[in-house]
């Protein structure tokens, strides 16, 4: 057996004034017929901090400018398993958080063709969205996190940052 590839993964929690995240909705790599919503996000390139990873996988995929400082500690980390064509990753995700303006267009800057061939679409959650569905979401734990960040107004502190327009 293959042994995992051990990957670092930066996500933005992109919460909205009404409060509701955006996820971006995508078939889970090697089963066609299953599929997921997570954070926008993705892997951490050569020479890149985690902040630094987060904006850039942000404007990759949804066109949105947002600002996090770098070096910016995140917000919550969490390590998962996961395979794409026959190969095994183990990703531990760091994850920030980001204010943006309601309705703003979400037209994705640099897709990778894989991603171009998994993307299903994007949707903004509410919280009471995230906790009645049964969809997989990533993290499991993502209702939780967001009513925690709202609560203390974690986008306002070093973790979090703000958005500017495409």
């Amino acid at each position: 057996m293959t042994p995992a590839i051990v990957r670092t993964g930066a996500r933005v929690l992109l919460i909205d004034a009404d409060d509701r995240v955006l996820l971006i909705h995508e078939r889970t790599g090697d089963q066609a017929d299953l599929d997921h919503w997570l954070t926008p996000g993705g892997g951490v390139e050569e020479g890149e901090d985690l902040a630094t990873a987060a904006v850039r996988e942000v404007f990759e995929e949804t066109g949105l400018r947002i600002e996090l400082a770098e070096g910016a500690p995140a917000i919550y980390s969490r390590r998962r398993s996961w395979s794409w064509r026959h190969l095994s990753f183990d990703q531990t995700d760091h994850y920030f958080t980001a204010r943006v303006a309601s309705d703003l267009p979400i037209e994705p800057a640099a897709l990778t063709e894989v991603e171009v061939s998994l993307l299903l679409g994007y949707r903004w959650w509410t919280v009471a969205e995230l906790q009645a569905s049964a969809e997989t979401i990533e993290p499991p734990a993502l209702a939780d996190l967001v009513i925690q960040v709202l609560g203390d107004g974690v986008w306002s502190q070093a973790g979090g940052g703000s958005v500017g327009g495409p």
